[in-house]
């Protein structure tokens, strides 16, 4: 990112006991600026050069009709000079043809000669020049015709010209354009009122500005003299001095002292890149008014059309309001803001005290404001006046005028008709593996039930995407809803609830959302005892714990396992029983007992026969030698014999895990053997088992 700095000479004319020494036939203040025609650098050489001349309302002499600016380039050995018109005849202007510049604290409104007061008016002279050859030091530059306004800062004031300059560094930032500014250069500060003056400076391109406060010159660029009581960082008496300024921001900060004084200030605006290189400059020569005779300012809140319940001005909010936007009669000092919202005191009806979060950065012209947005904590719900005191915030500055006079006001904020309502989604769960069931709860103040018109439900497939109107209910009090339309052993469902209301309350309460568990069920790949289960997360409420429950034969639902730490997995075990079997999903919040089941997963262990032949391959199909469940007295004691009644295999507590392996785990060879099954409390069974490979 380029990196300009611009020189900054301000000039600011003051009143009260020295607007008659002000009055004379001199200019008051000079300031140029650039832009870059080819930002793309392909003309490196064009630039609009524009000066403005600030001239005295009681100046009788016409300004000039065209003005004279040289450039010069050191390192190169170049320089010309070029004529800029005041417009295309090249003829004086009018007298009063400038435009008029509002000085603040003066309460002078009009640049007419015979008023008493001092005024000023604008001139701008703008062209376009073309530079010689690329240079890294263009000096343009310009020197007033008339001499300077009276001042009690620099050495024969009346008797030297006011010279500002610009730098352009076309090699190394072609193309580029200096600052503009949005404010002129011209101030009055208001003698023991605490200031936070902004330069006004703006730099379109992003680049970084570095300002100082620097010496004024005169005819040919000359450093001119100061008084001995001044310098360029004391251009006048102030509570504390040097001034203070931010060189990032070019803010200074400072309390007038007396005496009154005509001063000027010249502040230096430079312009690097990130290698350090200097890509720029300007120059402001400024004429500032310290003055002990202020207009009697003002600095309070603005109300609307509301009728106020007291002396302090009033405005309306909305119920549920979050922020409050706050208009001043006259602009404040954004320096004098601290955005913590520390600046403000707000009381609620009730009187408790209203937390504030912040207070919206805000869009400052020239370093001045005129309203801010403080955004509380918690919304505006109670009718009745909220009431806004101005403080001292975090930063110990009171928030200040233009002219530095401090707020010191109250503002009425004013609720009325306020209802507060809210709904609230509790708990979604799916009902008999048929339904899902939905239950909610509602919060109301300063409510009628004249507002209430009904409740609408809403679902979606997918969370956070568009939700359709599936029912209503129609008392308030009804807050239970029954689905029906759902398939849910395979879709997870999202709901959500909107209260509707007279739509005067403008208030439309609507609830978070929450899914349905949705439970699912694969035979494990690498034991066909387990069964993995998994299923959706519930958010119902936080941290949910899952029980993994068994219905046997459609009886009672058992609790086989607790599963937490938010995992939604699990390996079942089946059992080894031939029945029909049921899982499901239950979470249950304990504060408020409520339950969230799942759908349900149905299987079924068939009743197997004793097997005549086994095939233990590995490929998980036949490879043992299952007994009938029903069998299953235990212990068993089965013994296995070869086509010759030499016993090759016994377990005398076998678990049907005998897969044709003799009594050291070898396999035996395929054929045919003959086993005897020994049953505790039943009859002993007995036949031929088959071994292929």
């Amino acid at each position: 990112m380029r990196i300009r700095v611009l020189v900054l000479v301000l000039s600011i004319l003051f009143c009260g006991t020295y607007i008659q020494r002000v009055n004379a036939n001199h200019i008051a203040a000079v300031n140029i600026t650039y832009v870059g025609i080819d930002t793309a650098g392909v003309d490196t050489f064009s630039y609009v050069i524009t000066v403005k001349i600030y001239r005295d309302c009681s100046n009788l002499n016409p300004a000039p009709g065209f003005i004279t600016i040289n450039y010069s380039s050191l390192s190169c050995g170049l320089s010309g000079s070029d004529t800029i018109n005041y417009d295309v005849s090249g003829g004086s202007p009018p007298l009063g043809a400038g435009t008029f510049i509002q000085l603040p604290c003066l309460g002078v409104d009009t640049c007419d000669p015979g008023l008493l007061g001092y005024g000023v008016e604008e001139y701008v002279y703008s062209s376009t020049i073309t530079l010689p050859d690329k240079c890294t030091d263009w000096i343009i530059s310009y020197e007033t015709g008339g001499l300077r306004n009276n001042n009690d800062v620099i050495l024969n004031a009346t008797s030297q010209k006011i010279y500002v300059e610009a730098l352009i560094n076309n090699v190394d930032a072609p193309g580029n354009s200096s600052p503009s500014f949005i404010k002129p250069p011209l101030a009055v500060f208001c003698v023991n009122r605490d200031f936070f003056f902004n330069q006004g400076a703006i730099e379109s391109d992003g680049d970084s500005l570095v300002y100082s406060l620097v010496q004024a010159q005169g005819a040919g660029g000359a450093i001119l003299p100061y008084d001995t009581s001044y310098t360029a960082q004391y251009p006048f008496n102030a509570v504390d001095s040097p001034l203070t300024m931010s060189p990032s921001s070019g803010v200074i900060s400072f309390t007038p002292d007396t005496p009154a004084v005509i001063s000027v200030m010249s502040v230096l605006i430079e312009e690097y890149n990130s290698n350090g290189v200097l890509l720029g400059s300007i120059k402001n020569d400024m004429q500032v008014l310290i003055n002990d005779s202020c207009t009697a300012d003002t600095l309070n809140f603005v109300g609307d059309t509301t009728e106020p319940t007291g002396v302090h001005p009033a405005i309306s909010a909305q119920c549920l309001d979050i922020s409050i936007t706050v208009h001043f009669d006259n602009p404040i000092q954004c320096e004098t803001i601290s955005l913590d919202g520390s600046d403000f005191l707000i009381t609620a009806p009730n009187g408790d005290t209203v937390a504030i979060n912040q207070i919206v950065p805000p869009i400052c012209s020239a370093g001045l404001v005129d309203s801010l947005v403080i955004i509380l904590a918690d919304s505006m719900r109670f009718n009745g006046s909220y009431l806004i005191f101005d403080i001292i915030g975090s930063d110990f500055i009171p928030i200040l005028s233009e002219c530095g006079l401090r707020l010191n006001d109250t503002l009425e904020v004013r609720l009325r008709n306020c209802v507060k309502a809210t709904v609230d989604l509790l708990n979604v769960t799916v009902a008999n593996n048929t339904s899902i069931e939905i239950i909610w709860s509602k919060y109301t103040e300063n409510f009628q039930d004249a507002y209430f018109y009904r409740y609408d439900v809403y679902r979606s497939l997918t969370p956070g995407f568009s939700y359709d109107s599936i029912g209503t209910t129609l008392d308030i009090d009804d807050t239970t809803f029954t689905d029906l339309a759902v398939t849910v052993v395979d879709t997870p469902y999202n709901y959500m609830i909107k209260m509707i209301l007279d739509p005067d309350l403008q208030l439309t309460p609507v609830s978070d959302t929450i899914q349905s568990i949705l439970l699912n069920g694969t035979q494990n790949q690498a034991d066909t005892g387990i069964i993995d289960v998994f299923w959706t997360n519930y958010w119902g409420w936080n941290s949910a714990i899952y029980e993994l429950l068994e219905s046997i034969d459609l009886g009672p639902w058992d609790r086989v396992a607790v599963i937490s730490d938010q995992i939604t997995t699990y390996a079942y075990n089946k059992s080894l029983l031939a029945n029909s079997y049921r899982l499901m999903i239950r979470s249950i919040e304990s504060a408020s007992e409520l339950v969230a089941e799942s759908n349900w997963i149905e299987f079924v262990i068939p009743v197997k026969i004793v097997p005549n032949i086994i095939t233990p391959n590995g490929d998980g199909v036949n490879d043992f030698f299952l007994v009938n469940e029903q069998l299953l007295y235990a212990p068993i004691h089965l013994i296995v014999f070869n086509r010759w009644g030499v016993m090759v295999f016994e377990d005398t507590e076998y678990e049907n895990n005998w897969d044709g392996d003799n009594f050291a785990g070898k396999p035996l060879a395929e054929g045919t053997y003959y086993y005897l099954l020994q049953l505790t409390d039943a009859d002993d069974r007995a036949g031929f088992i088959t071994i292929l490979r």
